[in-house]
């Protein structure tokens, strides 16, 4: 057995070694050749001997073990795992590791209740001790993932490769979907966690105060009592973890969602230069620089120096922006008018519409011209206008608006009661 004040000493002489290989091979095989040169990029001045002896050493005490019927060398894996504690090397769990244990943090409340009952004070220390372990693991689980999630952020931010925003922030997204949404879910204040916390505990409350008014195992309340507060800390600390997690995530995941809505945009702008045209599609907008007698023709000297004085004597206009609330709020321009659409709806369910419609068919049939957005604008306006009389339906239904397809529970016109003079 290799003492461990040896061990340490090697550690510490070659932890910048060790720390090459760590980062450079990502927990995969390297060979010998490739651990000498580690040696000798961290100490230059060592000759060959010194490099080779070196290596014999690292690998007699197993810091680098050999892969088995293989020439190829490894950190040795409890290295590696102290390693990565060190460096905050991290990878993101899965936030099932977590529902696991509560659900067994639960289990185990249940029988530390149930000891308390028939006054078994053995299990009941036992369960006690096996719950604080618990409630240990799950806490370190979210340093864990929070130092994962903070690498995910750090590499994403980091890599300069020629390569899609959407390939460097898929670990991003991937986090977030995998750990961030299912946590989120878990630890509402309305969900199943709150709820088995809670349980939890009131079990271990009333197992305080059964211990109080009986006396017996007066030793245990303390233990009892430092189980209750680390369970409601790990409540604190998960949700403040999350907080932080989601926190760093979130500015990269607007970002991505910004520049696929800019490439869509840039996307259709350029097929329609393609079809009409760069002259059609940018004359309008683009500036004038030049007249187009000048754009087809050679210029001459005199009319290059007058373009130039013109340029010189170029003043800006001055242009007082209104205050932010001076300006309205932006609406397309191919919407058309509410009071028109309201007045339209009004005038097509009539007393005499008995049949109900969806409103977006009405919308469909009325505005075909509108883009989806656009149409669900509309839409929106017309469910929130108490004036309109009209009814959800309890089935999910599906309809294609513009091109695109949704699927909502829609409301549908409501024909107005006729009223006594039509009767």
């Amino acid at each position: 057995m290799i003492p461990a004040k040896k061990l340490l000493n090697t550690l510490s002489e070659h932890w910048g070694v060790l720390e090459l290989l760590f980062k450079r091979f990502k927990m995969a095989d390297f060979s010998i050749k490739d651990l000498q040169n580690a040696i000798k990029h961290k100490q230059p001045t060592w000759h060959n001997e010194r490099i080779y002896k070196e290596t014999n050493r690292l690998l007699n005490q197993d810091i680098i073990i050999p892969l088995a019927k293989s020439s190829q060398l490894e950190i040795n894996r409890a290295i590696a795992d102290f390693a990565t504690f060190l460096l905050q090397e991290e990878h993101l769990g899965l936030a099932q590791e977590i529902s696991v244990l509560v659900e067994d943090l639960a289990r185990l409340g249940d029988r530390l209740a149930n000891a308390g009952e028939v006054e078994d004070f053995d299990d009941l220390r036992r369960f006690s001790r096996i719950m604080d372990d618990r409630v240990r693991k799950i806490m370190k689980l979210y340093a864990h993932n929070e130092n994962a999630i903070l690498n995910i952020v750090e590499q994403a931010k980091s890599n300069n490769a020629v390569q899609s925003l959407q390939k460097r922030y898929k670990a991003v997204i991937e986090a977030f979907d995998e750990y961030i949404e299912p946590m989120l879910e878990m630890i509402d204040i309305r969900g199943e966690f709150h709820a088995c916390f809670n349980l939890i505990e009131l079990q271990i409350s009333t197992q305080i105060e059964r211990i109080e008014q009986s006396g017996k195992a007066y030793t245990d309340k303390r233990m009892l009592e430092q189980l209750r507060t680390r369970i409601l800390e790990m409540h604190l600390v998960g949700r403040e973890s999350l907080r932080k997690s989601a926190d760093m995530l979130m500015p990269l995941r607007e970002e991505l969602r910004r520049n696929n809505l800019i490439t869509r945009q840039a996307a259709k702008v350029l097929g329609l230069v393609r079809k009409n045209g760069v002259d059609n599609m940018l004359t309008a907008v683009q500036p004038h620089f030049v007249s187009d007698a000048q754009r087809y023709s050679l210029g001459q000297q005199r009319h290059i120096v007058a373009y130039m004085a013109s340029l010189v004597e170029f003043e800006h206009q001055e242009y007082q922006l209104p205050d932010q609330q001076d300006v309205p709020p932006f609406q397309t321009p191919n919407i058309p008018d509410y009071n028109d659409v309201k007045s339209s709806f009004a005038k097509r369910f009539n007393t005499k519409r008995k049949k109900p419609q969806p409103l977006l068919q009405f919308l469909d049939e009325s505005y075909p011209d509108l883009d989806a957005e656009e149409m669900l604008f509309l839409y929106q306006k017309l469910v929130s206008d108490d004036e309109l009389e009209k009814s959800q339906s309890d089935e999910k239904a599906r309809f294609k608006i513009a091109g695109q397809y949704f699927s909502l529970y829609p409301y549908n016109s409501q024909p107005q009661k006729p009223s006594k003079a039509d009767e």
